[in-house]
């Protein structure tokens, strides 16, 4: 893992990425492609792609799904250290997608 000093993490889009990095930073570390951890996960490699670029908020099974796929309890998808303080000065700018009755 790169040192990563606390990072001032002002927006969610800045969250989401860096949460991708960390995803895209394990997967390579255990040597695996896109495409092998979409497979075990049953997602579209270009899905994978959205969510370690920062473009995609999934939810917390897709996260659970990811990690269990790259052999890491959830926690190590989030360990990053960032200014939760300075997260919270911020108006929420990621708009959820609106779930079809």
């Amino acid at each position: 893992m790169h040192d990563l000093s606390v990072m001032f993490i002002h927006t969610d889009e800045a969250l989401l990425k860096l949460i991708g990095n960390r995803i895209r930073e394990v997967r390579k570390e255990n040597n695996l492609s896109l495409r092998d951890v979409a497979f075990k996960i049953g997602m579209e490699t270009s899905n994978l792609s959205v969510i370690e670029n920062g473009r995609s908020n999934p939810q917390i099974l897709t996260y659970a799904r990811i990690a269990s796929a790259l052999n890491v309890d959830l926690s190590t998808i989030f360990k990053i250290e960032f200014d939760f303080n300075s997260f919270g000065e911020q108006a929420p700018s990621y708009q959820a997608r609106k779930h079809r009755k």
